[in-house]
């Protein structure tokens, strides 16, 4: 009888860790990552862009007078959908590429307290729209080309009109990747790459559906970006957190931008999510939560590829960033027509 609490207690630890292990996730070893190998319609969607445009915009809004806040009204999440293959020329590559296309669409509301605005209901609708089309090098990670389109509409009533905003950037981004690459992507290696990028744009604005002002643009960008595979894991998804990837994840440091992203990829080679830090603050996570892969192929893994990460989800932070300048420069112009208000001498 003596015994009997310190037995109870046993059983207790003994039931409290058979039901960690019962809900903690198993890791499934993955060593190595390949080349993935896509089918024609194969899709990929990630859950994460929406939050940091968001995040982004109201971090810079915060500070104004009365603004209440950005919400979200409706969003098709960022979609990677894969296009096959087809010959290319990047730059100074030219041979097999392949193609996907990329889309993202966000509706929002922008609220003001009440009376502040000139604005009816003191609020905006903004929509912005990210299309864009991504071919790589097939067989080498050196070459990559990003042609992208995001198109930002304000729309607004006040003082019995109303008014239509609309912002367009277009840009084409051409990366080439000089570097000793690894044969396998696995644990422990390491290696550095030369990164050049070239980027042509136009700028255009109109307001309620006049003539369209635009400007031009160009520049390109030398960095070194340092690599390492950093170990295997499980990431989490779902409603609640009751699916898992299980991966092998990668740390990519820009050295010129201080930009850090750490990449988590599947033993097949896709992306099932993506971190990145600017100068030490989260700006963008990112997970895969739906996808189509291997639909009427069976599976089947290379790991002697020569194919090296990042893939085409390197534009991801560019993205972001992009939809975020370009919802901030409509609002930007739009918030000229706000009610100013003046201390009586």
């Amino acid at each position: 009888a003596h015994d009997e609490p310190n037995m109870r207690g046993w059983s207790l630890v003994v039931t409290a860790m058979l039901t960690l292990l019962a809900i903690t996730p198993i890791i499934q070893a993955v060593e190595s990552i390949g080349e993935p190998s896509y089918t024609n319609g194969d899709e990929f969607v990630y859950v994460g862009h929406t939050a940091a445009l968001l995040n982004d915009l109201n971090e810079q809004w915060k500070d104004e007078e009365g603004f209440e806040g950005v919400t979200i009204d409706e969003v098709e999440e960022f979609t990677v959908t894969q296009r096959g293959s087809e010959s290319c020329n990047i730059l100074d590559w030219s041979g097999d590429c392949t193609k996907a296309i990329i889309e993202h669409t966000v509706n929002m509301t922008v609220s003001w307290e009440n009376g502040s605005t000139n604005y009816d209901n003191d609020s905006l609708q903004m929509s912005v729209i990210y299309e864009a089309t991504h071919w790589k090098s097939r067989g080498t990670p050196g070459w990559e080309k990003l042609d992208s389109s995001t198109k930002t509409t304000t729309i607004f009533s006040g003082g019995g009109e109303d008014n239509l905003l609309e912002h367009e950037l277009n840009v084409v981004q051409l990366t080439k990747r000089v570097g000793d690459f690894p044969a396998t992507v696995r644990v422990g290696e390491a290696w550095d790459v030369e990164e050049r990028s070239e980027s042509t744009g136009v700028e255009r604005n109109r307001e309620n559906r006049g003539v369209w002002t635009e400007a031009q643009f160009n520049y390109s960008e030398v960095t070194q970006v340092s690599y390492k595979v950093i170990g295997e894991g499980v990431i989490l998804y779902g409603i609640a957190n009751e699916k898992t990837h299980d991966v092998l994840s990668v740390e990519r440091v820009d050295l010129g931008n201080n930009v850090t992203t750490i990449d988590h990829f599947v033993e097949s080679g896709y992306l099932a999510k993506t971190e990145t830090w600017q100068n030490g603050t989260l700006t963008l996570s990112a997970t895969l939560t739906e996808h189509r892969y291997y639909v009427n192929e069976p599976h089947d893994v290379s790991t002697s590829s020569n194919w090296i990460i990042p893939t085409m989800l390197i534009c991801l932070l560019f993205v972001g960033l992009i939809a975020a300048g370009a919802g901030y420069a409509a609002v930007n112009t739009a918030a000229k027509t706000r009610v100013e208000t003046h201390e009586e001498p």
